[in-house]
């Protein structure tokens, strides 16, 4: 702490949940979840020597006092059911019983980090401190966490952004929000997580209000003083203003109230709201039993695919190109036949699906508004109700608003055709959302426009290259003009839209399969599982998103593309025509080769924005570095604080090295065409 103090009671026994705890213990899990259940081991210490001094031949009054009280003691502690906590908790949190007597030492750190937890819970402290408990567990063990938290006695503090935890597991919050150079906290006081949104919206409103009325008497204060300010005869009344205005700068009242923020992105920001998932019979929705996946008998790309799509479920499809992700959605649709093996479909199943080949299908001669009424209104599960309005607002939000909504799809670019196919997936209902690249031709048409007349003549290949370079010159040096953060704004609104919907859709009732490479749409939507397809065989993970899933592909992508720039170039320089030479080297290319090539613009194209991004991360993790130094100074006496904070410290330097080596990696794909 930089002042102050920290006081705790005598008796308070505080536990937080140490990230070394279990590291080199050799222990059996059961012993080290056991190990910090004090009460219990003092009360049997006490009734043990009690029982002992009664064998020893003491019989008095006095000592068989001391044994009533003990066991008593012993019992109010819970030391009868001590080897039930152990299984509750230890199961609870994932662990087999037959584990129960293996070293910590075969545990990963993951599951380490449950021993730890176990080990914390289980010593029952009277203040229980917990940052982000619900990292390393599943859906059962975070499941099982809220419920074993809701009912605790004792006190807790609880950082965390699981919703679901929250909900169930507190009755106060406090919010920590930036309060200029400094940070504080606006406390909620008795209330469930939904009320603290509800009473944080109603403070928003408030403080949002306040603002607003005294930036518009601020504007009439400066509207007076600018008008007569140079009058004589209301040179006072002008003064007399311009401190008030003074007065109101010196009092923070014309600065946007942290607690307000949030509502005033809200107010800007457009929203999409996606029809509610109609109810189904049972889990399972879409169900693949060990399937073999192709075009042919021979053209076999997935092999042995047994997945089962159930309520609730968000899916992100991972893996290299060509790898067949596009394939098992069309398995998944039905639209394409399974070789092998069984598709079963829920009974009240309704498909929403957004492809890009769909806007190549749209018809060029109706009106995109026509188009999407007729869609969402027509055909199986239409609806009749929707309204000119519905359509009107829905295309608005993702970026066909004013006339663009009543012209021809003919008339419309590539990147429109998109999104008018896109309005038409959001307002049909369904119960199971399949998405295949969606934000591909998102928010992306302000910066091709920049180079579109040199894209005319991409049959020359050596343009192609020459228009990468100026796309990445133009982001890398007038970004700092046009990626204000007003801009990026809008810039990003519909992609930004899109993801929030789906975030806010089906968490009970739907399900969610999404293939996509964008990393911030990803990380926005909230994906509850993750599948691999990879060398023919799919692997779902029920889990969050992690690094290592990017940079597996990514980076083999982007080296793939180095390769095909590099033979595209050489093949260019040795034939008499450099036409010709180009076209020979055209028809070479296979579509997966295309397909890397098409990743490595967009590579391109996205990477200042993830610059920006791990600059940022990596001034905080250096920030966090630099306290840890401080802390360190602060507790050299202290070895076992020390070796903690340490650690602590090396983690966020790997932090850095990794933020930093992907720095460098964007920075050289940029240069490269410069």
């Amino acid at each position: 702490m930089d002042g102050g103090k920290a006081l705790v009671a005598p008796k308070v026994r505080v536990g937080w949940l140490q990230q070394t705890a279990v590291a080199g213990s050799t222990r059996s899990v059961r012993e080290e979840a056991a190990s910090q259940m004090t009460l219990i081991q003092n009360a049997r210490r006490k009734m043990e020597d009690a029982e002992k001094a009664i064998a020893d031949g003491n019989t008095s009054d006095a000592a068989l006092q001391r044994l009533t009280e003990a066991t008593e003691e012993f019992q109010n502690v819970g030391g009868y059911t001590q080897d039930q906590q152990i299984y509750t908790v230890l199961t609870g949190l994932g662990f087999a019983q037959n584990e129960f007597d293996a070293s910590c030492t075969e545990f990963s750190g993951g599951w380490q980090m449950r021993i730890a937890l176990a080990k914390l819970l289980l010593s029952n402290p009277t203040l229980l401190l917990l940052d982000e408990p619900s990292n390393h567990l599943d859906a059962t063990a975070r499941d099982w966490l809220a419920t074993y938290l809701k009912n605790y006695d004792g006190t807790m503090i609880l950082v965390s952004h699981d919703v679901s935890l929250l909900e169930s597991s507190v009755n106060s919050i406090a919010e920590v929000v930036s309060g200029g150079a400094s940070k504080m906290l606006l406390p909620f006081v008795s209330c469930t997580y939904s009320q603290y949104l509800k009473e944080k919206e109603i403070r928003a409103s408030i403080a949002l209000a306040e603002y607003e009325r005294n930036v518009a008497e601020a504007a009439k204060l400066q509207a007076f003083v600018d008008r007569f300010g140079a009058s004589a005869t209301k040179a006072s009344s002008a003064q007399s203003r311009v401190k008030q205005l003074e007065k109101m700068k010196r009092e923070g009242k014309l600065d946007l109230p942290p607690s307000a923020e949030a509502l005033m992105a809200k107010k800007m920001k457009p929203t999409l709201v996606l029809p509610e998932p109609p109810k189904s019979m049972g889990e399972e929705l879409i169900v693949l039993e060990h399937s073999s996946i192709g075009y042919s008998a021979k053209e076999v790309l997935l092999k042995d695919v047994s997945l089962v799509i159930s309520r609730g479920m968000k899916l992100v499809l991972r893996g290299p190109n060509g790898a067949g992700k596009s394939t098992l959605m069309g398995a998944l649709r039905g639209t394409l036949d399974l070789i092998e093996g069984e598709r079963i479909e829920n009974e009240k199943l309704r498909l929403g699906v957004f492809t890009q080949d769909l806007a190549q299908e749209l018809d060029v001669t109706s009106r995109a508004m026509d188009l999407v009424l007729s869609y969402a209104r027509e055909g199986p599960h239409g609806d009749i109700n929707i309204s000119n309005n519905d359509a009107r607002s829905v295309m608005g939000r993702l970026g066909l608003s004013g006339d663009k909504s009543l012209r021809k799809v003919g008339e419309l670019s590539g990147g429109e055709k998109a999104r008018v196919a896109l309005s038409m997936f959001c307002l049909k209902a369904s119960n199971v959302l399949m998405l295949d690249e969606p934000s591909n031709h998102l928010d992306v048409e302000w910066y091709v426009c920049c180079v579109c007349f040199l894209f005319c003549l991409l049959c020359l290949d050596f343009l192609v290259y020459l228009c990468i370079a100026i796309i990445s010159w133009v982001n890398k040096h007038i970004s700092y003009l046009f990626l204000s953060p007003q801009f990026n704004f809008f810039l990003n609104s519909s992609i930004e839209a899109l993801s929030d919907a789906l975030s806010d859709w089906g968490n009970k009732d739907g399900a969610i399969i999404v293939v996509s490479h964008d990393r911030s749409f990803c990380e926005a939507v909230g994906f509850t599982h993750v599948g691999t397809v990879k060398n023919g065989k799919v692997t779902i993970e029920e889990r969050d998103l992690a690094p290592r899933d990017w940079e597996q592909y990514d980076i083999k992508s982007k080296s793939a593309m180095e390769g095909n720039v590099s033979r595209s170039i050489n093949g260019s320089s040795g034939g008499s025509s450099s036409n010709s030479s180009v076209t020979t080297n055209d028809k070479e290319l296979t579509p997966e080769e295309k397909e890397e090539q098409k990743l490595r613009r967009k590579m391109k194209y996205n990477a200042p924005k993830r610059i920006s991004k791990l600059e940022e991360l990596i001034e905080k993790a250096e920030l966090k570095i630099a306290n840890y130094d401080e802390e360190m100074m602060k507790f050299g006496d202290d070895v076992g604080k020390l070796v903690d904070i340490n650690k602590k410290k090396e983690e966020e330097q790997e932090r850095v090295m990794e933020y930093m080596e992907e720095w460098e990696e964007l920075e050289m794909l940029l240069a490269e065409d410069d």
